[in-house]
């Protein structure tokens, strides 16, 4: 009800003899004090005689609790009730909790297929995870989006704030090689933790040194490599997603741990690239420098700062008295706020111009890394190059390899000719005049037959020969080289691609002396006989 309707219910019914205060009415009956007749009738003695004496010498000291004088009111009693409960709270929360029988820590408890300890995680509430893993909870269990409740403590900042990440990473640290469905690791989902933008950066670098610092303390470096530049289903590794979110701090995290930047995506797009599309768009933001008195030093005309600090007359202005007490207080209450600003703006500059130092030293970390690989691509060409035969050479030994292979196709067809010659005229010979009794249909589709049979038969004729001219190309021509230079003295092993053709030209030679010898030795046998 409204104020004046219930002051009018006071007034009718409720309280029609003299009170002491009525909550809620206005006018007369708003805090009216009772009078003093009124208190001297119904008030008493309050001295306490014998009997309340003795009955409060009786009493315990927890009865004791309104005995004394109390500035306070009943508040005092709620707050002390307050403290008890929550006591009592703490010293039953001390107690190892104790699940129900039908208790399921892995059953999904909203839509998205989050577990309890996926909530827990993303709260960052360690008590919570360890009771659960002490009932049973799975670390490797997932949501819709299987995502593990290790990634779920790094998309938030709950343990960032709450500085339990240390003791989160610890209990699920197991899994710290699991990926979701889109291939994304937790590293990838901490380089890339929504929040606002200082903070989130801050949180990411936090999770991502301590993540990054267990792994190199804990596994070998070929696996943390391996983990760094992993690649999501988009072929994009957390750097990728750290440069396309702005992320610097996680840039230079993964940067310091050796994470490598030419690696492209689907798209074919490598990290360096977007760094070095970062670093541009951050010197295009740069501000045009004017000769504000708060702008840059190097931009500007005499600057308040050079005014106070180069000129004594200036000096003296500072610690100066005023005879106005106005001019007194502008001089003490605002010249240390413009210092301060100064200062505020002094510092945005340095910390602007450390991030452009560190932005500028990956830039050449990239660009050393870039020619040390071009270095090396160099030498291997180089190495491949010095493997090459002269230009006139290979013209040689291609015309020759041409010419053997005119030779072998010219042969083969030859002696197939001479195959089906002689089949063709067996077949005659045993027909004995029949086919000319054949209509002529027959013999024109014979005819046909025949040609698709022939051309065939060159076909045939050309991959064989194509398939002899590639024999021997492979690593038996390799193990075929070693061989030859284990069994030549070390020199001529050297040598051998040069002295090849006098080297087989010898071992004819040797042959054929060979040859002549045994037919000489047959000649005598024969003799002798």
């Amino acid at each position: 009800m409204p104020k004046p309707s219930r002051t009018r219910i006071l007034e009718r019914e409720v309280q029609k003899d003299v009170h002491e205060k009525i909550q809620g009415g206005y006018g007369k009956y708003q805090a009216a004090p009772p009078p003093v007749e009124y208190d001297n009738d119904v008030g008493g003695d309050d001295t306490p005689d014998n009997v309340t004496v003795a009955s409060a010498s009786y009493m315990g000291e927890d009865d004791r609790f309104d005995m004394g004088p109390s500035t306070g009111h009943r508040k005092r009693k709620r707050d002390d009730m307050q403290d008890a409960i929550e006591q009592l709270h703490s010293v039953q929360a001390r107690k190892p909790a104790r699940a129900p029988a039908n208790f399921q820590p892995n059953w999904p408890i909203d839509t998205d297929g989050h577990t309890a300890l996926h909530w827990a995680s993303a709260m960052g509430d360690v008590d919570v995870i360890r009771q659960l893993k002490r009932f049973g909870a799975n670390l490797t269990v997932k949501n819709v989006r299987g995502e593990t409740p290790f990634m779920r403590a790094v998309n938030f900042t709950n343990s960032y704030e709450k500085d339990t990440f240390p003791s989160v990473m610890k209990e699920l640290f197991d899994t710290i090689d699991a990926r979701d469905h889109l291939g994304l690791t937790v590293i990838h989902h901490a380089a890339t933790t929504r929040n606002e933008r200082i903070t989130g950066q801050s949180c990411s670098r936090y999770y991502l040194d301590h993540i990054l610092n267990k792994l190199m303390e804990t596994h070998d470096p070929a696996f943390v490599q391996q983990l760094i530049d992993a690649r999501d289903n988009e072929g994009n590794t957390a750097i990728h997603l750290a440069a396309k979110r702005n992320a610097r701090k996680c840039i230079r995290s993964l940067i310091g741990r050796n994470a490598s930047t030419d690696i492209p995506n689907n798209e074919g797009i490598r990290a360096e690239e977007l760094i070095m599309e970062l670093n541009t768009k951050t010197k295009e933001r740069v501000p045009q420098r004017s000769s504000s008195p708060f702008g840059p030093e190097s931009q500007r005309h005499t600057s308040f700062r050079d005014a106070l600090g180069g000129d004594r007359s200036s000096t003296k202005k500072l610690g100066a008295s005023y005879s106005s007490e106005a001019a007194n207080t502008v001089h003490s209450r605002i010249s240390p706020l413009i210092f301060d600003k100064i200062q505020d703006l002094a510092q945005g500059f340095e910390e602007d111009w450390a991030e452009k130092d560190v932005a500028e030293k990956e830039a050449r970390q990239i660009l050393a890394n870039n020619q040390m690989e071009l270095s090396i691509l160099n030498q291997q060409i180089a190495e491949l190059e010095t493997q090459l035969e002269p230009e006139d050479v290979a013209n040689k030994i291609a015309s020759e390899a041409n010419r053997a292979k005119y030779e072998v196709l010219s042969l083969i067809t030859h002696q197939n000719r001479l195959q089906v010659q002689a089949a063709v005229d067996q077949d005659i010979s045993m027909a004995n005049g029949d086919a000319a009794d054949e209509p002529y249909e027959m013999k024109l589709q014979l005819a046909r037959e025949l040609s698709g049979l022939l051309k065939d038969l060159r076909q045939s004729e050309s991959d064989y020969v194509e398939a002899l001219s590639m024999v021997g190309t492979g690593d038996k021509i390799e193990q075929y080289r070693r061989l030859l230079k284990r069994c030549l003295d070390p020199v001529d092993a050297e040598t051998l691609d040069a002295n090849l053709d006098s080297l087989i030209e010898m071992m004819e030679e040797e042959k054929e002396v060979v040859d002549m010898a045994g037919q000489t030795g047959d000649a005598m046998d024969i003799v002798a006989i």
